[in-house]
């Protein structure tokens, strides 16, 4: 790798999807450029995932980071894989968004000193996203005349064309922030820097509606941060899944919460918190090792 471009590790989170991750991984072995690496974020997972890691190990520069199933617990698989990482910038994605030909690229170029990245996602039907899983459809090599031929009814709003009439790009003049509808976030990119800046993600984000990524581009945005989007090229298709019923009994989600907060930028409990806690487990890991060794007939 060339020492003057920044390593790039891009973290899929993941929950029992291994077909969704399986599309997305064929996806991300398909990019051109330079390398990266790639961290897979289970959150509880069984061996399934584990099956799908093993069987892209040649193929692409990867690790598993997996935590116990206590919930959802996606904001802290994303911190947990952060740890597990040097890069100097990261990539954030769902294992269910596949990414497109020169997704990678696209992240580089946009990756830009005073920014961060989010994205556009383009919703598959059902009956579609069952079809690529199945039958491995390479949808992230598809243009868009690919798109009109092949599925032109499959996508839901705001359809395939639309970003590509975007013109707003991080690295052009006087460039207006991108705002996603309804602030719905899809976090890609930041430099690790700025992500340790306001202290990663926020594990209080137990509950699907509490917003993780848009409390972090929140914090990110009161950090000095502008938000940009790297052009049609970053889109990611989101195979379909069932809508989750929050059913939040009056409860507010969090980033609501950090929207009230004025002047707040770092997460109250995250990637600082976690590495603590997660050194701590590894010297009680080690005492232990050092005990049930010295009680061992053969070491004695």
């Amino acid at each position: 790798m060339n020492p003057s471009t920044p390593l790039v590790t891009v973290v899929l989170a993941t929950y029992e999807r291994p077909e969704a991750l399986d599309v997305v991984l064929h996806a991300l072995a398909a990019q051109q450029g330079e390398p990266f690496e790639v961290i897979v974020a289970d959150d509880g997972s069984g061996e399934t995932i584990v099956q799908v890691v093993e069987r892209w190990l040649p193929r692409l520069a990867l690790k598993h980071v997996w935590q116990p199933d206590e919930g959802f617990r996606k904001a802290r698989a994303y911190d947990l894989a952060a740890l597990a990482t040097d890069a100097d910038y990261l990539v954030f994605l769902d294992g269910d968004c596949v990414p497109r030909q020169g997704f990678i690229q696209a992240v580089r170029k946009g990756a830009r000193l005073g920014w961060f990245l989010s994205t556009k996602r383009i919703m598959l039907s059902e009956c579609f996203s069952d079809r690529v899983t199945r039958a491995m459809l390479p949808i992230w090599r598809w243009s868009a005349l690919q798109w009109l031929a092949r599925a032109p009814r499959e996508v839901g709003r705001p359809g395939y064309l639309l970003p590509v009439r975007d013109r707003r790009r991080a690295w052009r003049p006087r460039q207006r922030d991108f705002a996603p509808p309804s602030l719905a976030y899809s976090l890609v990119g930041v430099a690790r820097a700025d992500f340790e800046r306001v202290n990663g993600y926020d594990t209080r984000c137990i509950h699907a509606d509490d917003g993780e990524d848009q409390d972090i581009a929140i914090r990110l945005s009161r950090s000095g941060l502008r938000c940009g989007w790297a052009g049609p090229a970053s889109t990611v298709l989101h195979l379909w899944h069932p809508t989750r019923s929050y059913g939040t009994g009056g409860r507010l989600p969090l980033f609501r919460k950090t929207m009230t907060d004025d002047d707040r930028m770092e997460a109250v409990a995250g990637l600082r918190e976690l590495a603590a806690e997660v050194a701590e487990c590894q010297v009680s890991a080690k005492r232990v090792g050092a005990s049930s060794s010295s009680s061992d007939p053969a070491n004695r």
